[in-house]
């Protein structure tokens, strides 16, 4: 039998965690939206991340999977973040900036972070500071 890396963990992943990259980048794209998304809207937007094209089934079926967790809220034909999928996408946010500087602090974090549209606190609050 072949272990895809998901299924090496218990659900819930470590520390109770199994947010996938996609998942995260798609919690991400919906978070800092200005408005709720649709499924098309989220597609464009990550997949221009990923320099690919995602299909909308795929992402529909994502999506679906990340409202059941809690992680997104489903307001008709659109989505948006919730208090839980950011409880939940926050450390994983600091951990990749963590990572990205591998802790040398040698790199200006603040010009790379820039650079990478991230910022260390940004999941912190609701979007526009809510």
């Amino acid at each position: 039998m072949i272990f895809m890396p998901n299924e090496m963990v218990e659900p819930g992943g470590p520390f109770g965690w199994d947010m996938t990259a996609f998942e995260l980048a798609i919690f991400v794209c919906v978070f800092r939206s200005h408005s709720p998304m649709q499924v098309d809207e989220i597609c464009r937007a990550v997949g221009r991340w990923f320099e690919c094209s995602i299909p909308r089934e795929i992402m529909a079926e994502t999506i679906g999977h990340m409202i059941g967790r809690g992680w997104l809220i489903k307001s008709k034909d659109r989505m948006r973040a919730s208090v839980q999928g950011r409880e939940v996408a926050r450390p994983l946010m600091n951990g990749i900036i963590r990572m990205l500087d591998q802790g040398t602090r040698l790199l200006d974090v603040a010009l790379m972070m820039s650079l990478l549209q991230l910022t260390r606190g940004e999941l912190d609050s609701a979007p526009g500071g809510h």
